[in-house]
């Protein structure tokens, strides 16, 4: 009974911070956006008319900092979480040649699950433009490379997990990577996100530090950033083999990392902390509501 009630009590101020960090997003470029109209009639983020690509993309550094940066705070003020909680040291040895190509293979094939279920729901995929070099290139890496990277598992992997470990390894990777696959508000890339925060959680578990997620977040968000820029300057013969080089080569070989890895006594479930069962996490209201509001404004809104 008393660690029912912990992790229903860990899982609702999961629940909350994630909210919050919603609110707080939607908060900050709503607001950066009212004082760009003030700036420039008409301007917002959305239709940033009057302002350079730059400008845009150092106001987009802020909101995402921004958003991940006040609800860590507020954690660390409310709850029973710890700045050692967020396990910002040195991983215990872990093989970045075998985690990282599992991890993008993994990537890859949700990718690819996606990709034909947007086909077979008939949704269109829309990319930005990025630009075609120069300063804006670099700091549009920034935005979709560098920060996520840092930020997100700072947030998901260090504070959400780190309020959920005393109930387990289990639920602990669970919890947080379901609020990370719903807070990208788009099934599709959610579930990609679902897939990679499972992963990623688990690393955090088994190395004792967030740095090695960090690396694998970064390296695959730079593969996908490589990816859209081929798309829009590369011949298209270049950029399809290079994506289709991406798709199939990652996953196989992640594949044979596995069964050869396993052949030699390796398993996934070792060195994980015992605790109750991931399903646990909706005995919690708080965090099933929010499950449910994040399902509903990702499909309907």
């Amino acid at each position: 009974m008393a660690k029912s009630r912990g992790v229903r009590g860990a899982a609702s101020w999961c629940a909350i911070a994630a909210l919050f960090y919603l609110l707080v997003r939607s908060v900050l470029y709503a607001g950066i956006g009212a004082i760009m109209g003030l700036i420039q009639p008409g301007a917002s983020m959305a239709k940033p008319v009057g302002f350079t690509d730059v400008t845009i993309s150092l106001l987009q550094l802020l909101i995402g900092i921004g958003s991940i940066a006040i609800p860590l705070w507020f954690m660390l003020r409310v709850t029973r979480l710890q700045s050692k909680d967020l396990r910002i040291v040195l991983p215990a040895p872990w093989s970045p040649a075998f985690c990282l190509p599992v991890f993008l293979g993994l990537a890859n094939v949700a990718n690819l699950a996606g990709a034909l279920l947007s086909h077979a729901l008939g949704i269109e995929n829309t990319s930005s433009i990025l630009p075609s070099g120069g300063f804006e290139l670099f700091l549009q890496f920034l935005v979709l490379c560098v920060m996520p990277a840092i930020v997100e598992e700072l947030f998901f992997r260090g504070a959400l997990q780190g309020l959920l470990r005393p109930c387990g390894s289990a639920v602990a990777i669970f919890g947080p990577a379901l609020l990370f696959a719903l807070l990208h508000l788009d099934p599709i890339q959610g579930l990609t996100a679902l897939v990679c925060g499972v992963f990623l959680g688990w690393l955090a578990e088994r190395s004792g530090s967030i740095l090695p997620g960090m690396l694998l977040h970064f390296v695959n968000n730079c593969i996908a950033f490589l990816s859209l820029y081929l798309r829009f300057y590369a011949p298209n013969n270049v950029a399809f083999g290079v994506e289709l080089f991406i798709l199939l080569f990652f996953p196989l070989f992640g594949l044979w990392l596995v069964y050869h890895a396993r052949q030699q006594g390796f398993r996934f479930s070792a060195g994980l902390r015992p605790g109750v069962d991931v399903l646990n996490v909706f005995t919690s209201p708080a965090y099933s509501l929010s499950v449910v509001f994040l399902l509903i404004y990702t499909v309907f809104f």
